[in-house]
């Protein structure tokens, strides 16, 4: 079958799966987001094949570059994360990778404690791939192994080491050292490496989801997915789950965790839960259950949850996290009965030259509603002139219904480069019984590319690519940004961002060296400020968490944005507006 094309915009963590890094607590660190090898670490050469030529074993990539050939799936999580990794088959290496080491400079830890590190790895050993191993030295000479990694199928571990063996050395260095046994096979990857000391009692929260995230993910009778959006017919109770880590080095005697449940800002309830047992030192627990929260009203709930413990804690700053959901209604002010499983903010893009369906997984628990029709949003590099149209499946992606068909314009690409959807409605309005539905964007055959933006990742079977005239199936990691609808839009597409935003300027224009944004929000959402250049760069993003209705502001510093035109884009729970601007030096 042909290749999912990705092409990432950003690299934004997403609630599903957080990495477990801090960065604040690093004092020795690698993320390798700016697409090298750091400077002063150390990789081995190896030669290509058959021609001889002297490569880097490990070279800085993201997931589509590791499966350039289909052997290396590294999980895309999140979307558009670069990462380092050995990869005896991929370019610029087809090669014998029987021992490679990618090796830190040397690290002082002169008057340092209690150290451990984390870090993320990639380890399938498959296509008869060898071990892996994190080994240390004080002398540059002798390599002590101080873990033995196992290989675990299709995910990122999680590792957290205890190196306080260490403690004080002045010349302190790691290596992550593969082998591919000598075969043809597919590889490793390192990502987040952080060396921090660890304090004595230091509980943290390492993930937090809205969902019955301990369920069979195919389970019909339990939600037990992720949704930013759930109309109200469809909402009965959010159960959110958190995972916690013991960074400290000594237990601690319990824990409880208070949580806040806010409605459009205002406080509903606050409860105090108790979990479950806390970890030992260096663990993190399995999700665990904060109670069911009932949500039977519209608007948008928060819960906001604290961690908390008896023993007291050294480090409370991630002791606090927060999500979110929204339940809709009829009309654009309560989202047109929107059913959404992305994350509402443009991260990367999934498309073909060839037909596809780009489609999420929704569980409809109360019957006697209808499908009115699906929103979703294109790949800004779509091509105008292809034809698409919405498509409702069953649960085995038998057919039930389709919108009628829709050729790309140029109006459809401006909303596209925006973030805001295309509006595509099913002329019969199927009834839905309980049970799963895929919902998804059909792009029928012809001669040039279309694409679907994507938010967020997801479990294995929430989100399908499907291709060509047999519609090969892919389940992705990251979720398409195609969203069911209970109610039909009472606006025009081409008034939607308009309506759902309001008016948003950009001055001076042009821009010299500074500017400001004014923007209008018609309701309280969690806002993203974006500006992009003509390539899809993300030049700069700001995260302003939700703001109330009204006019706000942010300022930009272009002094050392290149002169040009940029993209201007507001992303909210419900919709995005963009703007343009050109920067003068």
């Amino acid at each position: 079958m042909q290749k999912i094309h990705r092409f990432a915009l950003s690299a934004l963590l997403v609630a599903m799966c957080p990495p477990v890094v801090v960065a604040q607590s690093c004092f020795f660190s690698a993320d390798f987001e700016d697409g090298i090898i750091p400077a002063a670490w150390m990789n081995t050469s190896v030669t290509t094949v058959p021609a001889g030529d002297p490569v880097d074993a490990w070279t800085i990539g993201t997931a589509a570059q590791a499966n350039a050939n289909d052997y290396f799936p590294v999980k895309d999580i999140p979307i558009g994360n670069h990462f380092a990794m050995a990869n005896d088959d991929a370019l610029p290496c087809n090669c014998t990778m029987d021992d490679v080491f990618i090796t830190t400079p040397n690290i002082d830890l002169t008057g340092r404690t209690n150290l451990a590190m984390e870090c993320r790895v990639f380890h399938e050993m498959t296509l008869g791939g060898g071990p892996a191993w994190i080994e240390a030295t004080t002398n540059g000479t002798d390599w002590v192994e101080v873990d033995s990694l196992p290989a675990v199928l299709g995910e990122w571990q999680e590792l957290f080491i205890d190196l306080s063996a260490f403690d004080g050395d002045a010349t302190f260095q790691l290596r992550f050292h593969w082998s591919d046994s000598g075969t043809w096979a597919s590889g490793f990857a390192v990502d987040d490496v952080c060396l921090f000391e660890r304090q004595a009692h230091d509980l943290r929260i390492v993930g937090l989801v809205n969902h019955a995230i301990y369920f069979d993910p195919f389970d019909q009778v339990i939600r037990s997915l992720s949704y930013r959006q759930i109309p109200l017919e469809q909402a009965d109770f959010v159960s959110p789950a958190i995972r916690v880590q013991n960074r400290g080095t000594q237990p601690v005697a319990d824990m409880s965790a208070n949580v806040t449940v806010r409605l459009n800002g205002a406080e509903v309830t606050v409860t105090s839960v108790f979990p479950g047992d806390p970890p030992l030192p260096g663990a993190t627990t399995n999700w665990l259950l904060l109670n069911s929260l009932q949500t039977d009203q519209l608007g948008t709930w928060e819960f906001d949850v604290e961690l908390n413990t008896t023993s007291g804690d050294d480090n409370t700053a991630d002791n606090y996290d927060t999500t979110a959901i929204q339940i809709t209604g009829p009309g654009w002010d309560q989202g047109y009965s929107a059913m959404a499983r992305d994350e509402g903010r443009v991260q990367g893009l999934m498309g073909s030259d060839e037909g596809f369906i780009a489609a999420n997984r929704m569980e409809i628990l109360y019957p006697g509603v209808v499908a009115r029709g699906v929103s979703a949003v294109l790949g800004w590099n779509s091509q105008q002139g292809e034809v698409v149209r919405a498509i409702l499946m069953d649960a085995n992606f038998a057919f039930i219904d389709t919108s009628l068909r829709d050729t790309i314009d140029q109006l459809d690409i401006d909303l596209a480069f925006g973030g805001a959807p295309i509006y595509l409605p099913f002329p019969s309005a199927p009834s839905l019984a309980q049970g799963d539905y895929f919902v998804g964007l059909q792009r029928l055959s012809g001669s040039g590319f279309v694409s679907v933006a994507t938010s967020g990742n997801c479990a294995a079977g929430a989100s399908a690519f499907m291709e060509g005239s047999t519609f090969d199936l892919t389940w992705t990691d990251a979720v398409p940004m195609v969203r069911l609808h209970l109610s039909d839009f009472g606006v025009g597409v081409a008034n939607l961002r308009d309506h759902i935003i309001g008016e948003v300027s950009v001055r001076p224009v042009p821009m010299a060296h500074a500017g400001t944004v004014q923007f209008h929000l018609a309701r309280a959402s969690r806002t993203t400020v974006q500006v992009l250049d003509l390539l899809g760069r993300v030049q700069f993003t700001a995260d302003l968490g939700v703001l109330q209705p009204g006019t706000h502001l942010q300022e930009l510093d272009a002094e050392a944005w290149p002169a040009g035109s940029y993209a201007l884009r507001i992303t909210t729970a419900n919709g995005a507006l963009d703007a343009r601007f050109a920067v003068v030096h």
